[in-house]
Parts: C-alpha cells; sequence; structure tokens
C-alpha cells in the first residue's frame, strides 16, 4: 500500500514538473511573441513617420495654375482678331483713330470751289505836300473878343480905328513893321518876336486869317482882317 502511494507521488512530482516546464515554456513564448509584436509595430509606426515626412516635403498644388494659360490664350485672341480688323468698327477703335469724314460735294458746294483771289487795292496817290506861309502880324483886342485880358476896356469900334492907324503906318514903311507891333499889338509876347508867327501851314490859322493872308504877296501888308480875337494887320513873309 504504501509503495502504490509513492509511486503515485513521484508520478504527480513528474506531472508537475511537466507542467512547470510547459508553463515556462508557454511564458517564454508569450514574450518572445510580445518582443516581435513591438519590432513589428515600432517597423510600421516608422514606415508611417517617412510617408508623413515624404507627404509633408512635396510642394502643394497651385489651385490657379490655369491662370497664365487662359491670359496667353486671350491675348493671342485679342491680336488675331485686331490682325483682321475685327475692332475698327467699335466706338472705343473709333476715339483712338477718328476717321476723317467723306466731302459731300452736294452739301457745300461752295467749299469745293476754291476762294476768290482778293481783289488788289488800287495804289493811293501820294498826297502833295501842304502849302506854307509864313507871316508876322499886329491884334487890336477889345472887351468881349475872344482870350481878351482884363486889362482891355476899348470897345469894338474903338479897336477898329486904333487898328486902322496902325495899318495906314505898316503900309506906308513895311520895313518898321516890328516897331509898330511893339506900339499898337495886344497880343502877349508880340514885343518881343516882333509879331513873327514863323512858317505854318495852310489851314492851320483861323478862317478869316489865312483868307486875309492868301490875299495878298509876300512883302505886302493886309487891309483889316477881323477875327474872334480881334483886328490884325498882317506883313505876309512866305
Amino acid at each position: 500500500m504504501s509503495k502504490t502511494t509513492e509511486k503515485d507521488r513521484a508520478k504527480d512530482d513528474e506531472d508537475l514538473d511537466e507542467d512547470e516546464s510547459t508553463d515556462e515554456g508557454n511564458d517564454d513564448g508569450e514574450e518572445e511573441e510580445a518582443k516581435a509584436a513591438a519590432v513589428r509595430g515600432r517597423g510600421h509606426a516608422h514606415d508611417d513617420d517617412d510617408d508623413d515626412a515624404d507627404d509633408d516635403g512635396a510642394d502643394p498644388e497651385d489651385p490657379y495654375w490655369w491662370a497664365p494659360h487662359a491670359v496667353l490664350s486671350a491675348l493671342v485672341l485679342i491680336g488675331l482678331l485686331g490682325f483682321f480688323g475685327m475692332f475698327n468698327t467699335t466706338p472705343l477703335a473709333r476715339l483712338a483713330a477718328p476717321v476723317a469724314p467723306e466731302p459731300d460735294d452736294h452739301a457745300h458746294p461752295a467749299a469745293a470751289s476754291p476762294a476768290p483771289a482778293p481783289t488788289p487795292r488800287p495804289a493811293q496817290s501820294a498826297q502833295p505836300p501842304r502849302e506854307m506861309f509864313g507871316a508876322k502880324h499886329l491884334l487890336v483886342m477889345y472887351q468881349g473878343s475872344r482870350r481878351a485880358p482884363g486889362t482891355i476896356t476899348r470897345t469894338k469900334e474903338e479897336a477898329k480905328a486904333r487898328a486902322t492907324e496902325a495899318m495906314t503906318k505898316a503900309k506906308a514903311d513895311p520895313s518898321k513893321f516890328a516897331d509898330i507891333v511893339k506900339e499898337y499889338s495886344d497880343e502877349p509876347g508880340a514885343d518881343r518876336r516882333g509879331g513873327d508867327l514863323g512858317k505854318f501851314p495852310k489851314g492851320a490859322m483861323v478862317p478869316e486869317f489865312q483868307a486875309g493872308l492868301e490875299k495878298i504877296k509876300v512883302g505886302d501888308v493886309s487891309d483889316l482882317v477881323e477875327t474872334p480875337f480881334g483886328f490884325h494887320v498882317i506883313l505876309r513873309t512866305q
């Protein structure tokens, strides 16, 4: 009985050792399998990182890649249309290059005919030089005559009588005309220049004086000549 029990115990120990060995073998196999899985996981992770790196390093695609081609195509099309004259009838082309309107002979007949040549004006004849005169004179004023100073108080009749007296003396001796001027003339400054008026053109004096001067010759003494200034006695010198 005791022998059987020892055998059974020995067999149970062996079975226990085998189970422990089996358990240890199983544990070692599980550890190795776990290590292999970890290695494979790191490999896949490395590959994924490389793929991500490759994806990050690639240039992103330009969404407007077609724009330069479209612009170039449009320019080529515009050039072809302009070459064949497609823009000549547009308002913009007319503003840039206006075309002169065609002449309308029916609407403007006068514009087509040449302008008449201007008629030359007849040459104006040269005016003859004005006639020149020279004279000396004396003047007897009266109250109310033109430019008579306030010191003149004689009447017109008295002035005429005085001028007649001076004329008689001048006609008797024209060479003494300067002295007669100093004695009878009322003209301011006449005594200093002897009544000399110098040379003057025809029409420079009042009409009455000019008419009396033209009635006498050079060197002669005139009759009394009445003007708005008074009574004159004239000696013609030219």
